[in-house]
């Protein structure tokens, strides 16, 4: 999560006011805007593909490589909605902006995370809805719908819920297709707190990875732990709907799990780089934050928490463990994303900010760096 700022993009939202202005741009249900520019908005490497007063975030790549879809908040509304949006694989012009599914949701904050397009054109995503300026969502779930429109989604999972020998799973993110009857995704604890004493600090909502978890679609039945990923803070499918690849809470390393035998190997130790997290698997390389902002702190409600503003992407060829890292001094990234061909991948950019204070008493000015909570997307091509 970026410190100091709510992780999750729907309690962003339902914070109103109270945490940020945000809103997403006017747009009917189910609207499609009509095509334009194919062209980024700045084509310098990496070219930024957003220009956002809101935060874009959660990139996905469709099946074929024909388009990106993310999470979209834009000044403008007055419920706050955080929206389904897609973008041509280069960049320009969205081709796709939901945002309210029914009429009834004019009057509520509603909310697309995580949205992940399956081969067959099925559309997965965590959808929330709550009141506008509320803190909390009032009703969150996993969902499918048949389509890109997000329109028909049938819930799968109800947020949060509980397991057996587990701790309440309050959060869902990096949802992945692990095949076509099958999803994995990173569950999540959250809470809703006060990170310091009030005034000084405002309420914020803290999320942190617990554990991947694989949820049948056929036949069905609650989500399934996976052993060893306790503490998760990222999660990927590979080539075959037989393995997973995921990072835990400040680990230096990347493991591979074969589901069918149980076997964990560890794929890639980037050592003295720093901690890894948001792992992502494709064309035959794999794609990760490493180093940065990151620290991983005892907490009282979760056992640990993994605080996180962003880091360095780096990207592995798999064949041969080669490891570059992909520098770009004014930003930190999240989430990064490669395409199906592995040539290329999509990360949120988080801006470094400096701030300065000035102390009269000592006539002294000192200045802080810190970092923005909004993102926008930009797309690298991979080494």
């Amino acid at each position: 999560m970026v410190t100091g700022a709510p992780k999750d993009l729907c309690r962003l939202a339902l914070a109103g006011g109270a945490l940020l202005v945000l809103a997403c741009g006017h747009t009917e249900p189910f609207s499609t805007p009509p095509y334009g520019t194919t062209q980024p908005f700045d084509p310098t490497p990496p070219a930024r593909l957003t220009l956002n007063d809101g935060p874009d975030r959660d990139a996905s790549w469709l099946p074929d490589g024909s388009g990106i879809l993310y999470s979209a908040q834009q000044l403008g509304r007055p419920d706050f909605d955080v929206c389904l949006a897609e973008l041509p694989p280069e960049g320009g012009t969205q081709r796709r902006l939901v945002c309210d599914l029914s009429l009834s949701d004019a009057n509520l904050t509603n909310t697309f995370q995580s949205p992940v397009a399956a081969a067959d054109g099925r559309l997965a995503f965590v959808k929330t809805s709550g009141s506008v300026r509320g803190f909390s969502p009032s009703a969150e779930a996993l969902a499918i719908a048949p389509g890109l429109d997000g329109a028909n989604a049938t819930s799968v999972v109800r947020i949060p819920y509980t397991l057996p020998s587990e701790p309440t799973h309050g959060g869902i993110a990096q949802v992945r297709w692990l095949r076509e009857d099958a999803l994995v995704y990173l569950a999540e604890a959250v809470d809703t707190r006060y990170p310091c004493p009030p005034p000084a600090c405002t309420l914020d909502t803290m999320a942190t990875g617990l554990a991947v978890a694989v949820l049948s679609l056929s036949p069905g039945g609650p989500p399934v732990v996976l052993p060893g990923t306790t503490f998760a803070s990222g999660v990927a499918t590979g080539s075959t709907g037989d393995e997973v690849y995921f990072t835990l809470n400040g680990d230096t390393r990347v493991y591979r799990r074969v589901l069918s035998t149980g076997d964990q190997t560890v794929v890639h130790d980037f050592g003295a780089a720093g901690v890894v997290r948001d792992v992502h698997v494709a064309g035959g390389r794999l794609t990760a934050i490493v180093g940065g902002r990151v620290h991983v702190l005892p907490d009282a409600t979760f056992g640990q928490v993994q605080r996180d503003s962003g880091g360095v992407i780096h990207v592995v060829d798999l064949a041969s463990d080669a490891d570059v890292a992909l520098a770009d001094a004014p930003h930190l990234f999240r989430r990064p994303v490669l395409a199906p061909t592995g040539d290329r991948l999509v990360a949120e950019g988080y801006p470094l900010l400096i701030a300065s204070t000035f102390d009269s008493a000592l006539s002294h000015r000192s200045f802080d760096t810190t970092v923005s909570r909004k993102s926008d997307l930009y797309l690298f091509s991979a080494p």
